[in-house]
């Protein structure tokens, strides 16, 4: 089995969180059908819910040909960064399920979403899938120990599985990614950008559709294994602020209260192997995807989110 996936019914779970509806979408729009799977109710007769159990499992991939499994526990402002234990029944544990549910079902392939947070400035710039892994904490742990677990347990017997290694992603609908957010937010309000700290410090920034497009060329493509998914570069944080003052009309209504010039961690991924293996590479620089953000936002009646 090659693990080419290039038609037929993709099974996503967290199809309804903010990467998962875009990427539903365009699945669909690339003409295959979908199945999302996720904790609420179904709302389409494809659809199914599911409690990650393993049987629950089972009986949602039923007729599946390949999983995108987005679904897990994220990091919050309650979470203590160090305690491994919320993380490990929904992120780690739930592999095992999965991989056995997908047998159960012959699927061809399993792709995870994974993190750039598994890097840290210690595996050397820019982060390289060979680097030495370095969480930065227990969400970041539960990921790498996620695409472990899933390369172990199908090293062997399949069906093919891909982890990508996900960069900082932003789009319309997005309340995780705080300092892109809270600009948008207010540049929309016509409010005052004030940035703090060191203005250069960098963030490998990856606009939502350039991630959906890295999950169809892993369904598509024979190659398995970790990828690095990213933007294309290191961004720095003032450079992010002033882009989207232009692109959502509050150009020049910035200030700079920085407080430190000294050397500040960046955070970005060389792209090389997604680019050689999966044949994806980031097709948005920020300014686009950007403009394509306040489109849409535009569209849903002026709401960033």
């Amino acid at each position: 089995m090659s693990g080419a996936v290039a038609s037929g019914l993709i099974a996503v779970t967290g199809a309804s969180g903010f990467i998962g509806r875009y990427l539903c979408a365009d699945l669909e729009a690339a003409g295959y059908r979908v199945r999302r799977l996720g904790r609420g109710p179904a709302e389409q007769a494809e659809d199914r819910q599911t409690d990650y159990s393993r049987d629950s499992l089972v009986a949602a991939l039923d007729g599946a040909d390949a999983v995108i499994h987005l679904a897990g526990r994220r990091m919050t402002r309650e979470d203590a960064p160090m305690d491994l234990a919320p993380f490990w029944e929904p992120n780690v544990a739930v592999i095992g399920d999965l991989v056995h549910a997908a047998r159960e079902n012959g699927l061809q392939k399993i792709v995870l979403a994974s993190t750039i947070a598994v890097y840290a400035p210690a595996s050397g710039l820019p982060y390289r899938e060979s680097a030495p892994t370095r969480p930065i904490n227990a969400y970041a742990l539960s990921k790498l120990m996620a695409e472990q677990h899933l390369e172990m347990l199908t090293r062997a017997r399949g069906p093919a599985a891909v982890a990508l290694r996900l960069a900082a992603v932003y789009g319309h609908g997005e309340k995780g990614t705080p300092a892109l957010m809270k600009f948008i937010g207010q540049a929309s309000a016509g409010e005052t950008i004030v940035l703090t700290g060191n203005a250069d410090y960098r963030i490998d920034q990856l606009y939502v559709r350039d991630a959906t497009a890295a999950f169809l060329a892993a369904l598509r493509g024979t190659a398995t294994g970790v990828f690095n998914i990213g933007g294309g570069r290191a961004i720095p944080v003032g450079e992010i602020a002033e882009t989207v003052n232009v692109v959502f009309g509050n150009a020049g209504n910035i200030r700079y209260d920085t407080d430190s010039d000294a050397p500040m961690p960046q955070t970005a991924m060389a792209l090389d192997e997604a680019e050689r293996m999966l044949g994806w590479a980031p097709g948005f620089s920020l300014r686009a995807g950007l403009e394509d953000f306040e489109r849409m936002q535009r569209q849903a009646g002026g709401r960033a989110e």
